[in-house]
């Protein structure tokens, strides 16, 4: 099987359109210039590959949430070979466990966490999820926490426990993992100041590191595994710079890599570099231009790190090694700009590599 980078895309006219228009899974030659629409799929907006197997999987972000799991063996004809629907609204995220045999998917606009079985094959092993766990609660900001919001969902440090960031709520909710890979609620890991919307989180160490949308700050958080709790211990703007387009600033995502911790912020359009100390705290060191508008997702790939600009409709691809080497600017408001290339994806939402 040839290589591929797999993006998961919105409607053309973005998040909150009617979905079923054309978007769907788009295939790239990893470091190429050209993508093109695989696969017609409704708002498949979170995409992951499983590690061993030709499949992706995919939720989509619609009313009636569903994922579905998706052969790429033949990268030019990729072919749905199980779809169940996860008995949500606005599912946004999507977690393969570590053992490959349960998915965690997230809903943004109905709150809950559906656990999908699968098979050893890396089928769905049902028609519908075993567990569909709500979120209870809300927020200080009306508009975006009238209620739960799962948005994103991770292991603690030890891997014993799942987290589901809830952006509603202001909580890590905690779940224990059952052998069978199903559930248990289990209270709140971490209570987050009123209105921070916590998003995404990446694990280092002991440390958490949460991105948060509401209040635009990366929070960092030091886990107690005998209380299996999460603790504040440093808050930081996610970025200096000011907004640069749309109507507002919308943080989005967060990854780990080396010694450095990279953040998305929309609106501002900028990816932030922080430097991780001698104790794992981060430390702002600058921020650099997306390459586009709306940067929603970015990831890792090989030597790269590939960034999803959802309004501008494009992909850009910056090599790692520049994104670590980048200097601190004169002007924090001002983010600096690194070579890239860019490829078209329409209204790109989620990358994965297979």
């Amino acid at each position: 099987m040839s290589a591929r980078w797999w993006w998961g895309t919105y409607p053309e006219a973005g998040l909150g359109t009617p979905t079923g228009l054309g978007e769907g899974l788009w295939g790239m030659v990893p470091g190429g210039s050209e993508s093109s629409l695989a696969l017609t799929i409704p708002a498949p907006s979170f995409v992951i590959a499983h590690p061993d197997l030709p499949l992706v999987y995919v939720v989509t972000e619609q009313e009636k949430s569903t994922v579905a799991c998706i052969d790429v063996a033949d990268p030019a004809e990729p072919a749905i070979v199980d779809e169940v629907v996860t008995g949500g609204s606005g599912a946004c995220h999507v977690l393969l466990a570590r053992d490959t045999l349960t998915l965690y998917v997230s809903h943004y606009t109905s709150g809950e966490v559906a656990v999908v079985p699968l098979t050893a094959d890396g089928r769905l092993a049902v028609t519908a999820p075993i567990q569909l766990l709500p979120g209870s609660g809300s927020g200080l900001v009306p508009r975006r926490q009238e209620g739960p919001h799962a948005h994103f969902a991770g292991y603690s440090p030890s891997g014993s426990t799942l987290l589901v960031a809830d952006l509603g709520t202001d909580e890590l909710r905690r779940y224990e993992v059952l052998v069978d890979g199903s559930l248990r609620a289990d209270g709140v890991a971490a209570g987050l100041p009123p209105g921070s919307g916590p998003r995404h989180f990446a694990v280092r160490g002991e440390l958490v590191y949460v991105l948060c949308e509401l209040d635009h700050t990366l929070k960092t958080l030091s886990w107690d595994e005998d209380s299996r709790t999460a603790t504040l211990v440093s808050t930081l703007p996610s970025t200096p710079v000011p907004l640069r387009s749309g109507d507002g600033i919308y943080d989005a995502h967060i990854v780990v890599v080396n010694d450095v911790v990279l953040a998305s912020v929309r609106g501002c359009d900028v990816i932030s570099v922080f430097d991780l100390d001698s104790q794992g705290l981060p430390l702002y060191r600058s921020g650099f231009d997306s390459g586009g508008e709306h940067p929603r997702h970015f990831a890792v790939l090989g030597e790269r790190l590939v960034v999803g600009n959802e309004k501008s409709h494009l992909v850009s691809l910056f090599d790692l090694a520049d994104v670590l080497a980048l200097e601190p600017g004169g002007d924090p408001t001002e983010p600096a700009r690194l070579p890239h290339t860019d490829a078209k994806v329409l209204s790109p939402a989620c990358v994965c590599s297979i």
